[in-house]
């Protein structure tokens, strides 16, 4: 069972998950669109029971978090990673994120390599060769996104078709990433980032290469959106030290599809991670 918290960050409540020891070494977790902190319901417990501290927000917009009162950019959320680290006090983390979650994750973790304990990136690029999926490509053209979003505000359709695309996903968790969807307003938030982004952006991801301690990729087989292929192509450009890991007969969103294949291999990553912090002890 997950419980969320709330916190009030400038004008906002941010809703989001605080599991663990407060003196643990801190994981955060960021989810991606049209999610929740509630993607990582599964993988919560086992990172804790290694000794972690885990820490995920629902983004402004997302799940119970207010939306932000500007617009709701790539930019702005990268900002909001940065004020909600500050806020509690995160001063070096292990970094988990998931589909948008990575692009705004990533970029912020370009400006802070060094809070960077390890990372695992799941189904998420940005790379070049990367195009947008078809669904992404009508929210970002205007006045086509509007009309799409208004099909995708019929709660009862929504649910179905995500129940098609996700079959073991639960009534609370689709309850939660529903909430994007309730109003015009929070509607607006997807088609706000999708359209915000921008190849300025991307320039400081070079970065990323500095990161030397452990990096797992974890990936869908049968993802629409991105590929699978991205998972070798981003190691290959930008962490050829990390470990990949195809998750087979899964899609996109593996951590509630396909739990029980996720979790073993995020247990070996935080495993890894203490390793190899025992041999620098010794």
């Amino acid at each position: 069972m997950v419980t969320k918290k709330s916190i009030k960050i400038d004008t906002l409540n941010i809703s989001y998950v605080d599991e663990g020891e407060q003196g643990a070494p801190p994981v955060l977790l960021i989810h991606g669109v049209p999610e929740s902190s509630m993607l990582w319901k599964h993988l919560i417990p086992g990172i804790v029971s290694q000794g972690f501290r885990t820490i995920a927000p629902d983004l402004p917009g997302f799940g119970q978090s207010d939306r932000f009162q500007t617009e709701s950019s790539w930019a702005n959320y990268v900002k909001f990673i940065n004020r909600f680290t500050e806020e509690l006090k995160l001063e070096k983390v292990h970094l988990i994120v998931h589909d948008w979650g990575g692009l705004i994750g990533l970029r912020w973790a370009c400006d802070h390599i060094e809070k960077i304990g390890s990372l695992i990136i799941s189904d998420s690029s940005f790379i070049p060769g990367y195009r947008w999926h078809p669904i992404a490509r009508k929210w970002r053209t205007p006045e086509v996104g509007e009309q799409v979003m208004e099909t995708m505000a019929d709660k009862e359709q929504w649910f179905t078709n995500m129940k098609k695309e996700v079959p073991p996903i639960d009534e609370e968790v689709l309850e939660d990433f529903y909430s994007i969807y309730q109003t015009e307003d929070s509607r607006r938030v997807i088609l706000d980032l999708y359209r915000s982004a921008s190849p300025e952006l991307l320039e400081p991801y070079q970065k990323l290469s500095a990161i030397k301690s452990p990096v797992t990729i974890l990936w869908g087989e049968n993802d629409p959106y991105i590929h699978y292929e991205f998972a070798y192509k981003m190691r290959d450009l930008q962490y050829p030290h990390a470990a990949v890991h195809i998750i087979p007969d899964a899609g996109h969103f593996i951590h509630i599809e396909a739990p029980q294949k996720v979790v073993p291999l995020v247990d070996e990553h935080f495993q890894t991670v203490k390793n190899n912090e025992q041999k620098m002890i010794q």
